[in-house]
């Protein structure tokens, strides 16, 4: 708003930006085809999710038979598939550079849509098994004889909260103005679009006090917001209440409480989770994971959902121990396709300064659709030992403990754990999510400030340049804030906004970026200071680079650090390699696979005009080889030398591409005259580009 306010002729008579969707985020597609398949089915979802449910067996909370008959009717999944292939012809083209989309892919959706039905009602489920449990447990600690009589008060005062929950899920009249209505619950589950609602989000439980009966509710934040604000024994303010996270939200049988590990690389961020925390060597960059060069994680929990306390009163030293607040750590990984990362890597040249034409790449930035980020909540920041990483958690019960390595709040704290009768491990809470996803490393290592002033730029510029609101685009240094090295950004709206996208394939769009940053950062063009209106900006300001969202980094932020690598980067342009490398390292790889000549040369001329490269060569499909294959746009080339004008070879040849475009695959055929060469690459401008653009 501060912008375009000091800008009015641009808020009024500039050209306003359309609102820009990812057409080709394969999450979003996804939940319009199901959207399709259920209006076909013709099931009402109801009112609330518990009307879908059959809650007589907690164990199992399986769909009602009505519910489960109208999902699986092979009728609506026929009339579903027809409809959801007519919707998709109109997006062919964007589709047919998704890396994700084959010929299959919405005939896979739809199989699968009741299965993804059943597995998103899971959030609710694992609430309501929480509810019903703790409400059983208290129970037993109320007729035990052995428990004092604090210890059944507060069994009574649990036991009415777990019931209060499930009131809050099951009644029809409380849900429908809440999270848990059904329609909102399957568009904040991803299953159906939901543009105006946090996707996949947590919920916290936010019990009422005596003077607001009936207004205890379920409170949903994003996940990764959620895991620092919703994080053990956090404070949320709500409604001019205080309300303390005491406990984790999960039943006896939750796949998800199994405690997992991770290993995460210290050189570049990649995460390792799973059965990927086993390997030796970054899948990523190669370091090999072993001493200072990883972070190991055990005894991770995927935080679900959290219950809170409400509190009258919050001390001094709880506000300095929330100001000190979380170390929080993001991880990420690259999708995997058939073959390999999907991923796209581009280099940022730079031309010489001495005007002879020789270049020298400034920066690498490498775009991953829909990549695997986790965000991990490793400790207080005001523990002592920094290389201890987690909070206590009682796995019977889910109730936080309070750590040693908080500050005390205060003696004989009602929320203390009977040591007696709690089962206390050590654990590392974390989210998961997919998102568009941009790394940016620079050739040249700049120290902390340098890097902490040119994300700060960058985040803004881009901000601006698309026209993105505040919270649509993140940005943060890997492997940690301590450590920078790269530059993560990730767009974080429904769907992603396809901008990162067109940073790492259009030729200027990061120069244009950084030109706007320059403006935003009181400087001309030319990098001359241009003050602030008049007023002293000395390092930073709110005008510039400062934020409330990184404000941790504000002691680091200055306008003049960021200059001289912003001026570079206007001058650069982009050029994207193929099959997940580097552009020469791409051309020299299929140079080396290149058969016959004539190849050599078409692949030379592709490269020297900057045309996209090929992912592979030499690329075996059913019996066909086809010279080059382009993944991505599933597209086979064929460069015809002289050998193929004879009659069988041409009648084999005719046989084998009818085949291919039977499979959905483009066939180009490239001809053995070199001056026929650009009508053939201008034909098929989805496949290679548009020449020094790209």
């Amino acid at each position: 708003d501060q912008y375009y306010f000091k800008r009015p002729r641009e808020m009024v008579g500039g050209a306003v930006t359309p609102p820009r969707l990812d057409l080709t985020n394969e999450d979003l597609v996804r939940a319009h085809i199901q959207a399709i398949w259920l209006a076909e089915t013709g099931l009402h979802l109801r009112e609330s999710v518990a009307e879908l449910l059959d809650l007589t067996d907690l164990a199992q909370l399986s769909l009602q038979p009505s519910v489960h008959d109208a999902i699986a009717n092979p009728a609506a999944r026929r009339r579903a598939l027809e409809r959801a292939r007519r919707v998709l012809d109109n997006l062919a083209g964007e589709l047919s550079g998704a890396s994700w989309y084959t010929p299959g892919w919405v005939d896979e959706v739809i199989a699968s849509a009741p299965r993804q039905f059943d597995q998103a009602c899971e959030r609710w489920r694992r609430l309501y098994r929480a509810a019903e449990e703790q409400a059983e447990r208290q129970n037993r600690i109320i007729h035990d004889a052995t428990r004092t009589t604090r210890e059944k008060e507060e069994a009574h005062r649990l036991r009415a909260e777990a019931e209060q929950q499930s009131r809050l899920l099951t009644d029809p009249g409380r849900v429908q103005d809440g999270d848990f209505y059904s329609y909102r619950y399957f568009a904040s589950e991803g299953f159906l679009p939901g543009y105006n609602f946090p996707r996949l989000p947590l919920s916290a439980y936010l019990p009422g006090g005596k003077e607001r009966v009936g207004r205890s509710y379920f409170l949903s934040r994003p996940r990764f917001l959620a895991v620092s604000e919703f994080g053990p024994r956090s404070i949320i303010y709500h409604e001019g209440n205080r309300y303390r996270v005491t406990r984790a939200l999960f039943a006896s049988q939750d796949a998800d409480r199994t405690l997992g590990q991770a290993k995460l690389c210290a050189a570049c961020g990649y995460g390792h989770f799973g059965a990927d925390a086993a390997a030796d060597v970054c899948a990523a960059c190669g370091v090999a994971l072993s001493g200072q060069a990883v972070c190991y994680l055990d005894r991770l929990l995927r935080v679900t959902n959290v219950a809170t306390r409400r509190v009258d009163r919050i001390t001094c030293d709880e506000e300095e121990r929330l100001r000190l607040g979380y170390e929080l750590r993001t991880a990420f990984r690259f999708d995997s396709g058939e073959h390999g990362p999907r991923c796209t890597v581009s280099q940022f040249f730079l031309p010489a300064a001495d005007g002879s034409g020789a270049e020298q790449v400034l920066a690498t930035a490498t775009y991953a659709p829909t990549a695997t980020l986790w965000r991990i909540n490793l400790g207080w920041n005001a523990r002592k030992e920094k290389a201890r990483y987690g909070f206590p958690l009682d796995l019977d019960s889910g109730r936080w403990a309070r750590s040693e390595y908080e500050v005390a709040v205060e003696a004989g704290d009602e929320d203390e754990l009977d040591p007696k009768h709690a089962n206390i491990q050590i654990v590392v809470p974390y989210v998961e999510d997919r998102r568009n996803t941009l790394l940016l490393r620079f050739t040249e290592p700049y120290d902390a400030a340098t890097l902490a002033s040119v994300q700060a730029a960058l985040q803004r510029g881009i901000e601006v340049c698309f026209q993105l609101e505040v919270g649509e685009l993140a940005a943060e240094p890997l492997p940690s804030c301590d450590d920078r090295r790269q530059l993560l950004f990730y767009e974080a709206a429904e769907g992603g906004a396809g901008v990162l996208g067109r940073l790492a394939e259009e030729a200027h769009a990061l120069a244009a970026v950084a030109r706007t940053a320059l403006d935003l950062c009181h400087f001309a063009p030319d990098g001359t200071d241009q003050g602030r209106d008049g007023e002293p900006c000395v390092a930073a300001c709110y005008d510039c680079l400062l934020s409330y969202r990184n404000q941790r980094d504000h002691p680091l932020l200055s306008r003049h650090l960021a200059r001289p690598v912003l001026l570079a980067l206007t001058q650069t342009t982009g050029r994207v390699g193929a099959g997940g490398r580097p552009r020469a390292a791409q051309y020299e790889r299929l140079a080396g696979l290149c058969q016959t000549r004539l190849e050599r040369r078409f692949l030379e001329y592709l490269h020297e005009r900057g045309y996209r490269l090929p992912d592979e060569a030499q690329y075996a499909i059913e019996e066909a080889r086809p010279d080059f294959f382009y993944v991505q746009d599933q597209a086979a080339v064929f460069v015809d030398g002289p050998v193929h004008d004879y009659p069988d070879l041409r009648a084999r040849d005719a046989t084998v591409r009818q085949r291919l475009e039977r499979l959905g695959i483009t066939v180009i055929a490239v001809p053995a005259d070199e001056t026929a060469w650009p009508a053939v690459i201008r034909q098929y401008p989805w496949v290679f580009g548009e020449g020094s653009t790209l």
